[in-house]
């Protein structure tokens, strides 16, 4: 049986943790002792004084109702997805400010994005521009082609 907060074999800092996961060494922290529970993308826990970039700190409980948790700010429940980094809600409820988009992603009215996909690389205007240049060739041969049948079918 490991200690939460073995130095060694648990995490330290850790108040209340569960039983390692199959393959690992470490048990999973699920409150920590005055610090903050970081949850890191591969679930490997941890207990910070400061989260650090990508997260923010959340002392007024998270989506799941802990308190003093490290929060990704891409998390889709809590943050914004696909957020990078971001500064933390001033009040309980709200979402973070989102100041960098992670990767395929820009920052649009405090949300991420994705980036233009238009791989033609065409602009709006030129594609525009060619539809009228068809219409007007397309017109032109349709004229031409009465005025034969029906102007030169007189003569």
């Amino acid at each position: 049986m490991h200690s939460c907060d073995d130095g060694t074999n648990g995490v330290t800092d850790c108040a209340e943790c569960t039983a390692p996961a199959q393959g690992k060494a470490k048990p999973t922290c699920t409150k920590c002792t005055g610090k903050y529970l970081k949850t890191a993308a591969d679930g490997t826990t941890t207990c910070e004084t400061e989260c650090g970039d990508g997260y923010f700190k959340n002392d007024k409980g998270g989506s799941d109702g802990q308190i003093k948790v490290c929060v990704s700010c891409g998390d889709t429940n809590a943050g914004v997805p696909n957020c990078a980094k971001c500064t933390a809600p001033s009040t309980a409820g709200q979402k973070p400010t989102c100041s960098e988009c992670g990767s395929g992603f820009k920052l649009e009215s405090g949300a991420c994005v994705p980036t233009n996909t238009n791989k033609s690389a065409l602009s709006t205007g030129a594609i525009a521009g060619i539809s009228v240049a068809a219409v007007v060739v397309v017109g032109g041969l349709v004229g031409f082609l009465c005025w034969w049948f029906v102007c030169r079918g007189k003569a």
